[in-house]
């Protein structure tokens, strides 16, 4: 059952305006710098659209799997959500993820979603936590993969790749001590609540959080295992759809595409900018530079910009904005009834 309160969620437009402004001023700069756009128009018209339409399929496609994500630990506290409403909320906060720095956006409102959904805030926040770890892990073994199984790299990306084997074990190192930390970090917090008093608020937060968080990750390892293989298939399905936007363009072996695809998409998750605005055509451009064509080239990035970011923050902003309508006209009857 879910909890209602008078909770006001306000739309992220700050965050939507410069995320769209710093991307649009991206693109312009890039357009302005190798072609002209009568030049890239021409280029699109001619794009076959079969690939740019499935590769929004997968990228959208790529929300239902990551509900799973969410969903799998959240079955191990008693919630079972529908995998329907999962995708749903995937979606909305994807949009939230796409426009806030460090696509860290989406997080708040999924715990917020547990919440009323009837977890305990501890309980909730140790869902998103151990989620979010997981698809970090499984983004950072899903780039050592795809780069150490790389057979044939054109001497200009081979450096490239070789950062991205040494950054994603680097990252893997990090996480799995920042896990270790949390679950091993008895003596911490026992000083923690001494310090505040162990009959304190946060002191009862803390302990219920942590004990939750080790009993998702340490208790139910198998289940953590496949939450992490459940975030390795979101990121397969979700890169696919730059695979085959590449992949019109006929460039490269199909496992170097893909490998490509990955790239790409880390970019964004360690970016300050909303959405890697900047930073995503930026290594786009030195990536794909003298592969293309300047048209060829511009116009990948318009479409890979339009599939993975444009599109997604239009469906997802409507659904995150229906959802607020939804919760804030609840509150309003419960408020008038209570």
């Amino acid at each position: 059952m879910e909890r209602e309160n008078n909770h006001e969620w306000k739309i992220p437009w700050k965050g939507m305006i410069i995320a769209l402004l710093v991307s649009a001023a991206a693109l312009a700069v890039i357009f302005c710098q190798i072609s002209s756009p009568r030049d890239i128009l021409k280029e699109l018209s001619a794009y076959p659209l079969t690939y740019f339409f499935s590769a929004l399929f997968f990228v959208l496609a790529a929300w239902i799997v990551d509900g799973q994500r969410i969903g799998a630990l959240a079955r191990l506290l008693g919630q079972e959500i529908p995998w329907w409403r999962l995708a749903i909320l995937l979606g909305a906060a994807n949009f939230l993820t796409l426009v806030t720095p460090f696509a860290g956006g989406g997080g708040a409102l999924i715990l917020y979603y547990l919440y009323r959904r009837g977890l305990r805030s501890p309980q909730a926040a140790a869902v998103v936590l151990g989620g979010g770890l997981a698809g970090q892990s499984a983004l950072a073994l899903l780039g050592f993969t795809t780069s150490a199984a790389l057979r044939s790299v054109p001497a200009d990306l081979a450096p490239v790749f070789s950062a991205v084997k040494f950054g994603a074990l680097v990252y893997l190192f990090i996480l799995a001590a920042l896990q270790t930390a949390i679950i091993k970090s008895d003596r911490f917090f026992r000083w923690a609540f001494q310090k505040m008093g162990r009959e304190s608020r946060s002191a009862a937060w803390l302990d219920e959080f942590r004990g939750t968080y080790e009993f998702l990750i340490a208790k139910r390892t198998k289940s953590y295992i496949g939450c992490v293989a459940i975030a390795i298939c979101y990121y397969v399905v979700y890169y696919f759809g730059t695979f085959l936007l590449l992949s019109g363009f006929g460039i490269f072996y199909p496992w170097l595409r893909f490998a490509i695809a990955v790239l790409f998409g880390v970019a964004p998750v360690f970016s300050p900018i909303p959405g890697g605005a900047g930073l995503s055509e930026g290594i786009s451009w030195a990536v794909l530079d003298g592969v293309l064509g300047p048209d060829q080239l511009a116009s990948f990035i318009v479409l890979w910009r339009t599939v993975v970011f444009y599109i997604p923050i239009l469906l997802g902003g409507t659904i995150f904005v229906l959802m607020v309508m939804r919760w804030a006209a609840k509150s309003n009857i419960t408020s008038r009834h209570g």
